[in-house]
């Protein structure tokens, strides 16, 4: 999956209309004129802004899309409310629907897909296609009036009559098994995929990173590999396997770490999460059950050899550096987008550009994969990065006087290719940074100017 497009609106901070595009300007048409998608779409875009400026917004609102195509016909549809996220500092906006839609590229195919939501109900669905250059209608939802196009086979009829109010219609024919819209409803789940910096985020990564090594389903060489890159002393990686039995309080921790972090190939049974968990652990607290504990050992390179360390004695940097580069690596090979909020955060900039290098350069980038990120490292605007972002991979946040966050890129601003994006950024050209009261200082030090300021 190539994407080109993402819209949100009336999503938490953002309330108008926003764009993030990534689709370069010399594309002017429906496609490229030589069907090169990945030639014609950036492989790269970085979101800078100050701090609440909604930058992890846009983030946030694109993991929402994705959570909403997996769980509306799963565990959201027992909901009573689906958990909308208006702007609420517009009485308008907050009894408003909130909107998401993407442009992508499947198999040569480009695609449009969105929704519109409230909390009680989905007010509107619609999935395009482009088989020239105007848009061929596949289906298109007004509450619960469907509308189908002849293009779009499989009984579409049958699986509307089946969608809930709160359901979208994609997710519910994909799990009826709708051929078309299953093959759309994985590419906009399993190949779009949204990692963030918090602990929770890092750990549930790093467990599926064990998982997957136990189950073969991630080579143990490319984990070793990605720490010699990194340079930090770390000369293997090995699985240490353990059998024993678990108390019902490790199980229970256990397999509610596994549903936070269950793939979408595997969507929940339907009942709701809690119960989901609670009839899992009865059925397992039943019986007598041998399970195995396997834990990541680190190699460390120390005095006449290699000194074994388990994953708790590892640096912040380290984790962090395993937990992105490992899915960065994955998604290159498969092809697909990822996003990160934070990139730079407990990782060196010297490793961030590695990552950027990785997706920017098509002899490490066959697949024309795609990263995006959030973060405050403008050395990855300077002219000596040699991952530096170009205009249309650069994009900035900023919040007006009534609290709603803009989105706008640089390539929006008269640029030169010799001119310092990252001096002109700090000096405020482009907008998007901090505006600081530094006046506001002197009352926590100053009594007499803090009395002042409090009458």
């Amino acid at each position: 999956m190539i994407l080109l497009r993402f819209r949100v609106e009336n999503h938490r901070s953002i309330r108008d209309e926003t764009e993030l595009s990534l689709v370069r300007p010399s594309l002017t048409t429906v496609r490229p004129k030589d069907d090169d998608w990945v030639g014609a779409t950036t492989r790269v875009s970085g979101i800078y802004g100050a701090n609440a400026s909604g930058k992890s917004t846009v983030v946030e609102a694109l993991k929402f899309f994705r959570s909403m195509v997996i769980e509306s016909a799963t565990s959201w549809s027992l909901r009573k409310k689906l958990p909308q996220e208006p702007f609420l500092l517009d009485p308008d906006a907050k009894k408003s629907p909130s909107g998401y839609s993407v442009d992508f590229v499947l198999a040569d195919v480009r695609y449009q897909y969105g929704f519109e939501i409230n909390e009680s109900a989905v007010r509107q669905e619609w999935l395009y296609d482009y088989p020239s250059a105007k848009h061929r209608v596949l289906f298109e939802r007004d509450d619960r009036e469907f509308r189908f196009g002849r293009a779009l086979l499989g009984a579409p009829r049958r699986h509307a009559s089946a969608t809930g109010e709160r359901e979208l219609f994609l997710s519910k024919a994909k799990s009826n098994g709708h051929e078309l819209l299953g093959t759309l409803w994985s590419a906009l789940t399993e190949s779009l995929v949204v990692a963030d910096f918090s602990e929770q985020d890092r750990r549930l990564r790093l467990d599926q990173i064990t998982e997957g090594i136990a189950e073969g389903v991630i080579d143990l060489g490319d984990v070793t590999t990605l720490l010699r890159v990194a340079d930090i002393g770390i000369a293997d990686v090995a699985l240490d396997e353990e059998e024993g039995e678990y108390s019902v309080a490790e199980y229970l921790e256990r397999l509610i770490a596994r549903h936070e972090v269950r793939s979408a190939e595997s969507p929940l049974t339907p009942w709701s999460d809690s119960r989901w968990i609670l009839y899992r652990a009865r059925d397992t607290a039943s019986q007598e059950q041998e399970l195995v504990q396997r834990a990541l050992m680190f190699k460390h390179i120390g005095h006449n050899g290699t000194f074994p360390l388990p994953l708790d004695a590892q640096s912040t940097g380290t984790l962090s550096w395993l937990s992105l580069a490992l899915p960065a690596l994955t998604i290159l090979r498969s092809g697909g987008v990822l996003v990160v909020d934070e990139i730079d955060a407990s990782l060196h900039p010297q490793l961030s550009q590695v990552i950027l290098r990785m997706f920017k350069d098509p002899g490490y980038n066959h697949t024309g994969a795609q990263l995006i990120f959030t973060t405050h490292d403008t050395f990855l605007l300077s002219t000596q990065s040699d991952s530096a972002l170009a205009p249309e991979e650069t994009w900035f946040t900023e919040k007006d006087r009534d609290g709603a966050t803009s989105l706008f890129s640089l390539a929006d601003f008269p640029t030169r290719a010799d001119q310092n994006f990252s001096k002109r950024y700090l000096d405020g050209r482009y907008g998007a940074i901090p505006r600081t009261a530094r006046s506001f200082l002197a009352t926590l030090f100053d009594t007499e100017a803090k009395d002042s300021a409090d009458a």
